[in-house]
């Protein structure tokens, strides 16, 4: 089976929409397409235009790049417009929450770890909910397996926020294998949440 392949990296709306619907015309019904963005906006427009046009992508992404896969379908009725899709890009609803050690404030540690926990259980009661929390250094062990936050933080996942774990430092304090919920990432990454978003709140 023939795959196509779009890199819209480092490009805006709608430029990366128009590519896909220009590859995707020039192709045969079975075919394959596999488009590579790097920005969340070009993300969520392509997959909402290719599902608008019947077809059911998959999506991955790695080092923050996405990666889109879709096969065109058979027999497909002409796609349908893009620039009605192309929306601007816009930071995050929700605040990024930053935890960057194992406790919340200076002073006592045993106090500093049980308001911490206090502060990540009362998280669900913040509207928004965050868009994101970020652990680096001491931050990742509230996501490691016994941690008293880790049902608050598997619960808020769930809900849609997304948790980033810097993998150095699972590495670093020996947590690999260990880490209950959330999704291991790179100081890529991570700075990419902190400089998009509108509010940072560290811990």
């Amino acid at each position: 089976m023939k795959e196509h392949n779009v890199d819209a990296r480092k490009l805006g709306c709608p430029q990366p929409l128009m590519m896909v619907k220009k590859a995707l015309e020039g192709m045969t019904g079975g075919e394959r397409l596999r488009v590579q963005v790097d920005n969340e906006t070009a993300r969520d427009n392509l997959l909402r235009f290719l599902q608008d046009n019947g077809m059911t992508p998959g999506l991955s992404s790695e080092g923050g790049v996405y990666t889109i896969e879709v096969e065109k379908i058979r027999g497909a009725a002409p796609l349908g417009d893009t620039e009605a899709l192309c929306e601007p890009d816009r930071p995050q609803a929700g605040p990024v929450i930053v935890v960057n050690h194992n406790g919340m404030g200076s002073g006592s540690e045993e106090l500093g770890r049980i308001l911490l926990q206090v502060f990540v259980n009362t998280l669900h009661e913040l509207s928004p909910l965050p868009s994101a929390i970020l652990c680096y250094n001491g931050g990742v062990f509230v996501a490691a397996e016994g941690a008293p936050t880790v049902p608050a933080l598997a619960d808020l996942a769930d809900r849609g926020v997304t948790l980033l774990l810097c993998g150095t430092c699972i590495d670093y304090y020996e947590l690999k294998g260990r880490i209950a919920v959330g999704t291991v990432s790179n100081m890529y990454e991570i700075l990419q949440r902190v400089s998009t978003s509108e509010r940072v709140i560290t811990l």
